[in-house]
């Protein structure tokens, strides 16, 4: 292990067995202004002892390492005690790697422009460095394992799909990625509700993590334009791929793709006027103030919003402006939510046999 760098506002970690990406990551992190890299490692067992005299504030960590590798890493550094890991990795195509190192903590998977070793990982610089920032600013003591399970029921057959009578939108942003892995492993699927949950996550990652989702909930799949949402099913979106909806004939909900993505202003506002009072938001995570953009228009049309609490959010920001400014019911921890949303669930369907 190795010491690097001078004082600066965010101590940073490198972890990787490759020297060239060892030194790239440092040179790029270091470039920053702000971060400061306290040391780096050759591998996971080297990583553990070092966290424990250089109390980094994250970690960058890869995932294919000999003598102990990133995942397995990662479950000793939230047991012993827990940090913002963002996992640098070669591997971000693999689903079950990218599924597995999320559901067990990582607050991001930042995925290694052209595999191990990537002799052009400083084109990636700028985004690189924002992730580190953003994911030195969550909450460690809201980070922890997301505990898996399958469901029992069969998938919804393309004949059976139906127009969905209600909304969900999760906003699992910035770090907010293993508390949305929970929430899918002990809600989904909701009867009658189309979901719809809005990730900071780079295109890769997410069409791989999507793939392993669904093995789980039998329910989830990546946003492409021209998707329905239909009861029952969930699709996951960036942020930055925000897309329009349509109601067809059929009252199916058609996503369509927009250049650019649609903004959280317009996208809200088109929701709520398909949906009106059966669209329900839930915020498990965020940090900036404009993501609250177009929650006004959820409120005015008769929607719902939950919010955990900041202290159980990995990012807290999001939450404590929509709840102290009145926007969000606020739930103190995710089960409370949890039985939040399935309320929500019965509901629409009761009032769909009523109708």
């Amino acid at each position: 292990m190795e010491a690097q760098g001078a004082a600066r506002n965010i101590k940073a970690m490198v972890v990787d067995d490759a020297a060239f990406m060892r030194k790239a990551l440092v040179e790029i992190l270091s470039s920053s202004g702000d971060i400061e890299v306290v040391g780096v490692a050759k591998h996971g067992r080297e990583a553990l002892d070092a966290i424990k005299t250089l109390k980094p504030d994250v970690i960058t960590l890869d995932v294919d390492m000999p003598i102990m590798d990133g995942l397995t890493t990662i479950k000793h550094i939230m047991i012993r005690n827990p940090l913002p890991v963002v996992m640098v990795s070669g591997l971000a195509d693999q689903g079950r790697i990218t599924f597995e190192a999320l559901s067990l903590g990582a607050v991001d998977f930042f995925p290694k422009p052209s595999g191990t070793v990537s002799d052009d990982i400083h084109d990636s610089r700028d985004e690189l460095v924002q992730t580190l920032r953003v994911a030195a600013g969550t909450n460690p003591k809201a980070i922890k394992r997301a505990v898996k399970k399958a469901v029992s029921q069969a998938r919804v057959s393309q004949e059976n799909r139906r127009p969905p009578r209600g909304l969900l939108v999760i906003l699992a942003l910035q770090g907010a990625v293993s508390s949305f892995i929970r929430l899918a492993s002990a809600v989904f699927p909701l009867r009658d509700i189309a979901c719809l949950c809005i990730q900071d996550m780079s295109h890769s990652v997410l069409n791989a993590y999507a793939r392993e989702l669904d093995a789980i909930t039998g329910c989830a799949a990546a946003f492409e334009p021209g998707q329905t949402l239909y009861g029952g099913c969930c699709c996951l979106v960036c942020r930055q791929d925000l897309p329009h909806m349509e109601k067809d004939s059929g009252g199916m909900i058609i996503l369509k793709g927009q250049e650019g993505g649609l903004d959280l202003r317009a996208f809200f506002q088109r929701a709520s006027e398909l949906f009106r009072e059966d669209i329900n938001v839930c915020i498990l995570g965020g940090q900036r103030e404009d993501d609250l953009d177009g929650l006004e228009s959820v409120k005015e049309k008769g929607g719902m919003i939950y919010a955990l609490t900041p202290e159980k959010c990995a990012s807290s920001e999001l939450a404590r402006k929509a709840i102290s400014r009145g926007l969000a019911r606020p739930y103190d921890s995710e089960q409370a939510l949890w039985g939040g949303l399935k309320a929500f669930s019965r509901q629409q369907i009761l009032k769909g046999k009523s109708n």
